[in-house]
């Protein structure tokens, strides 16, 4: 079955999604090594998937839009769920839901390892490298810290300190099997795509695509869409038939796959084969790093070639790899500290009252 790419979103360039930002900090989880992406917590479960091996890209005159995609795995972050809710204060004097803290902190698994902290002296006793150790701010009550902590601070007084201990469900999670996902790290290309070449479109499509009030017949029209021309062969009251003027042998750097051209190597009635002519040893960008091309008569293959360790935004969604062998590759979307005790070593600096309280 031909996959035909809708002409209708023929002008429109999708925005990829970025992940909201705040401006309130946030515990800084990161370990001795420094991730190469900023880890959130999971938000919600979604079933593991394997990564997509796409064999064969058809492509559609109607706007040709194509990429190269490698591995997309359906690994969703999870909220951290508190056991109770946040608790309230009436006391003036102490923190209430909706203020805004600043504390000092410190952050440790239950054999006293410490994995994070805004304590310099603390922080350079355990190799924990920052540029700076402020105070870290956020409002009670708005989810950008585990649920037990924020629960840990409602009643406490400006410079009073607190030692906590979260379980895993109070603090970043348990550890959920279904966040794993496993990508192919090899992947064979069938160098061939499919172009259609014969396209009907309404009058409406037609003067959206090419810039045209009217169509006539026998006309050459072109758009920047494809690298080819289009005849209009045939013309109805609200159907408006063309077909693209490819030839054998022609070569074209075809949209979205502009890393190397393709040549026409086959023209049928409707459709015309290319070829696609991919150097060995180029590299590519793909979801999961960086990936190296060879190529054989009919196939060209990616190798993927990550390091354990490494963050990768999937969907938006950070997923660490934590496993890789010559032909898989392991990834985990769980919070780093899931599954885990965390005990939290709490110092209330200052409070602010917001007006919205």
């Amino acid at each position: 079955m031909k996959k035909r790419t809708n002409s209708k979103t023929a002008a429109k360039k999708t925005k990829k999604q970025k992940p909201q930002n705040t401006k309130e900090k946030r515990p800084d989880t990161t370990t001795k090594k420094a991730t190469k992406k900023k880890e959130h917590p999971p938000v919600k479960k979604a079933p593991e998937k394997q990564a997509e091996n796409i064999n064969k890209i058809k492509l559609s005159p109607k706007l040709i839009i194509i990429t190269i995609i490698i591995a997309t795995i359906a690994l969703y972050m999870y909220p951290n769920v508190p056991a109770t809710d946040t608790p309230t204060t009436t006391d003036p004097h102490t923190v209430q839901r909706g203020d805004t803290v600043y504390i000092k902190f410190t952050q440790k698994l239950t054999d006293g390892t410490i994995i994070d902290t805004n304590y310099e002296s603390l922080a350079k006793e355990a190799n924990i490298t920052k540029d700076k150790y402020p105070p870290l701010i956020f409002t009670v009550g708005k989810g950008h810290v585990p649920k037990g902590l924020e629960n840990a601070l409602i009643g406490m007084k400006t410079g009073s300190n607190k030692t906590i201990t979260l379980t895993p469900k109070e603090a970043y999670g348990e550890h959920k099997p279904e966040l794993v996902g496993i990508a192919e790290r090899i992947q064979h290309k069938q160098r061939n795509i499919t172009v259609i070449t014969t396209e009907s479109l309404t009058s409406k499509e037609f003067q959206e695509i090419f810039q045209k009030r009217a169509a006539i017949l026998g006309d050459t029209v072109s758009t920047f869409a494809a690298p080819w021309d289009y005849t209009i062969t045939d013309i109805k009251p609200d159907n408006i038939t063309i077909k693209a003027q490819i030839k054998k042998g022609d070569t074209y750097i075809l949209p979205d796959i502009q890393l190397w051209n393709s040549t026409a190597i086959e023209i049928k009635e409707n459709e015309a084969i290319f070829r696609q002519n991919p150097k060995d040893g180029t590299t590519v960008h793909t979801k999961l790093g960086n990936a190296t091309i060879t190529t054989s008569k009919d196939l060209f293959t990616l190798t993927i070639n990550p390091k354990i360790g490494d963050i990768y935004f999937l969907d938006n969604l950070p997923a660490k790899v934590t496993k890789l062998n010559s032909t898989h590759i392991t990834l985990d979307a769980n919070h780093p500290l899931a599954g885990k005790t965390i005990i939290f070593d709490i110092e209330l600096l200052q409070k602010t009252k917001n007006k919205t309280n």
